[in-house]
């Protein structure tokens, strides 16, 4: 196991080296500085695992290193040294991100106690923290590998199915022909599937922020009707769009917004009533652009609303079930709108259609120091 290392940071000379003396006989590293500067300037050349800070010092306070601390390393776990007049003073440090405070006088025991405490908590934040970058390593091998090794070969199989089909390989029985037909549906559910899941896979919240930008939301929900309106028809469901044309712009990334609200489109054509309607509306409220997307379908029943987001969840109506889908898409608009600094929530009753309602920050409105509707 590596021994812990230490820095101690105080003006008054016995507070350090009483912390050495106690921190060296528990076989601890411990490296000393008078002030904040010196610390600052040792742990830039000395990693450290824990940092015992004094608040009150000349020239750089105790609060001020452990934010400068916080800049190098957010991994440090920081722990104030106080005398009881400053207790208040260190709680509100703790808020800044110090992880304890000391009140002096302490005891050896004492000084064990929060030390330990906060080797422990350092040890399972890089745990955490490797864990999770395993599992982000193994998300993205996992995302190439579906790619290559399932998407690819089911394309492949997927058009052999449509040369047979096609009469390129031959004449075909009807029965023949009936069970290609239902072998290939098959496929290109789970063709959709894993479609679904890559794109689930790759949404990353981080790179959706960093792309927002002011866009116009007429443009999205123009985009995200394209390839649409062959199902609408084909299900003779009617397509409204009533967007308001001096509707500000929202801060939003392009891309993914087309996909959410694409999902969510789709979903109100495929388990609408045929002659049904799907309505997409916009409007401002405060600081915000909500926009509706309304059906005239089956609706859902109040017992299933809390599950509809999660993965893979499908209502259990017999209208829903006989429909194709994956389960995916109503979670992949929550998580696009969600990056978005938006809500994604749902009205709705059986047999009287739906309501989703997502909201967007209108562009700049945070700048003017406006705030999103109750």
């Amino acid at each position: 196991m590596d021994v812990p290392r230490i820095l101690v940071i105080d003006d008054e000379e016995i507070a350090r080296v009483s912390c050495r003396r106690v921190l060296a006989r528990e076989g601890m590293q411990v490296t000393l500085a008078s002030s904040g500067r010196e610390g600052l300037e040792k742990l830039l050349c000395e990693p450290c695992d824990l940092v015992l800070v004094d608040l009150k010092m000349p020239e750089m306070d105790g609060v001020e290193v452990v934010r400068r601390i916080r800049d190098i390393d957010s991994s440090i776990v920081t722990v104030l040294i106080t005398g009881y007049a400053t207790i208040e003073s260190a709680v509100a440090a703790v808020k800044e991100g110090a992880y304890d405070y000391l009140p002096k006088p302490f005891t050896p025991e004492e000084l064990l106690i929060v030390v330990h405490r906060g080797l422990e908590k350092r040890r399972l934040d890089l745990e955490s923290r490797a864990l999770r970058e395993e599992k982000e390593a193994m998300e993205r091998n996992f995302v190439t590998m579906v790619t290559h090794q399932l998407r690819s070969p089911l394309a492949a199989i997927l058009q052999y199915f449509e040369v047979l089909l096609g009469g390129i390989g031959g004449d075909l029985t009807e029965a023949q022909r009936e069970m290609l037909s239902r072998a290939k549906e098959r496929l290109e559910s789970l063709m959709q599937l894993i479609n679904d899941w890559l794109d689930m896979s790759r949404l990353s919240e981080g790179d959706i922020v960093r792309r927002l930008q002011p866009t116009r939301l007429a443009d999205c929900v123009e985009a995200a009707l394209k390839g649409l309106d062959w199902a609408a028809k084909e299900k003779g469901v009617a397509l409204e769009v009533q967007i308001p044309s001096d509707l500000a712009p929202v801060q939003a990334d392009a891309d993914s917004l087309r996909e959410a609200l694409s999902n969510l489109v789709a979903n109100a054509i495929k388990y609408n009533r045929v002659g049904g309607r799907v309505s997409i509306r916009a409007r401002r409220q405060g600081s915000c652009v909500v926009v509706d997307v309304e059906d005239t379908g089956v609706g859902i029943d109040a017992k299933e609303i809390p599950f509809i987001f999660h993965q893979f969840y499908r209502g259990k109506d017999r209208d829903v079930r006989a429909q194709q889908g994956t389960g995916l898409g109503l979670t992949i608009a929550q998580k696009v709108v969600r990056a978005h600094g938006g809500t994604l929530t749902v009205a709705s009753e059986k047999d009287k259609g739906s309501v989703f309602s997502l909201t967007l920050n209108v562009a700049g409105a945070e700048s003017q120091g406006l705030s999103p509707p109750p």
